[in-house]
């Protein structure tokens, strides 16, 4: 592919600031050129320390919002370029067919992140490439970033990260067959267990939304481990789809997590279970009505 207005940055989340340095990607149409996006292959910090890294994205839900987005996704091996040098890094993008290079103002690249803003732009300017450096996004004060963002989900805030990402925190992983409780119970879930290199929001409920063939359908997740029905440890997500009633083992289901409902907990049996899923159920229609 040639002629490539080409953003650079790690876009774990794809949160407002990320969407800023694609937009300036995206003007550069009017130059002829291709919007697009490098992506790596394994997140840097994961390659560079050998420590696994806790996700807010997957690459499956990276591609949905780039294609949305209207931006090309070119996968790269960060294991083949961490140590390049700025100057050969900028000679790589050209061999990508990079005609554009966009960044955000703190972007660092190159071995030992020895390149920034102003030396890409150096760069640019010696090899006849179009320098573009998007405005960084600012959050109560404080500048946007995935750590931020991953705090606030830890800590249950999810309204905070949904602000920061600028749409509401998403994950699509499989549906696998569970125990069947649920359905026997009269609220049928789709449950989805989270890999362990996958961020943790905060154990509890929340109202949620489900996208499915392009359609979104209110529903209530659980997400935690279920100390209910489960002894096992083990995070899962588990969705009630409202006003939906087909089957979706083994599909990859997007839930968007809205508002953080109440923290998990034990119940004393299935009856008070069932009444409070109930009620999570009714708050989760009321919020999703009220998006429209």
């Amino acid at each position: 592919m040639n002629n490539l207005a080409l953003a650079l940055g790690t876009f774990d989340g794809i949160h407002k600031g990320h969407l800023n340095v694609l937009s300036e990607a995206k003007k550069l149409e009017n130059k002829g050129l291709t919007p697009a996006v490098m992506v790596f292959d394994r997140h840097p910090q994961e390659v560079l320390s050998g420590k696994k890294q806790f996700l807010l994205s997957t690459d499956t839900e990276k591609d949905r919002i780039f294609k949305e987005n209207g931006i090309l996704p070119i996968t790269v091996s960060f294991e083949k370029i961490k140590d390049y040098t700025p100057e050969e890094f900028v000679l790589y993008t050209k061999s990508l067919g990079a005609k554009a290079l966009i960044c955000g103002e703190n972007f660092s690249f190159g071995k030992n992140s020895s390149g920034n803003a102003k030396i890409l732009f150096e760069l640019c300017e010696k090899y006849g490439i179009i320098f573009c450096k998007a405005e960084n996004e600012y959050f109560n004060g404080s500048l946007i970033s995935s750590s931020r963002i991953r705090k606030s989900l830890e800590d249950g805030e999810i309204g905070k990260a949904n602000d920061m990402i600028g749409r509401f925190f998403s994950y699509d992983f499989p549906v696998s067959h569970g125990n069947g409780n649920g359905s026997r119970w009269g609220f049928p879930t789709a449950n989805q267990k989270i890999p362990d290199t996958f961020v943790r929001p905060k154990f509890g409920v929340y109202a949620s939304r489900a996208l499915i063939n392009g359609i979104y359908y209110p529903s209530v997740t659980n997400f935690g481990i279920r100390p209910t029905v489960s002894d096992s440890g083990e995070a899962v997500s588990e969705t009630f789809v409202l006003r939906f009633h087909e089957n979706l083992y083994n599909e990859n289901l997007c839930v968007e997590l809205i508002k953080f409902l109440r923290s998990e907990k034990k119940f004393e049996s299935i009856d008070s279970l069932s009444a409070q899923v109930i009620k999570d159920s009714k708050k989760a229609v009321e919020i999703f009505d009220s998006l429209k």
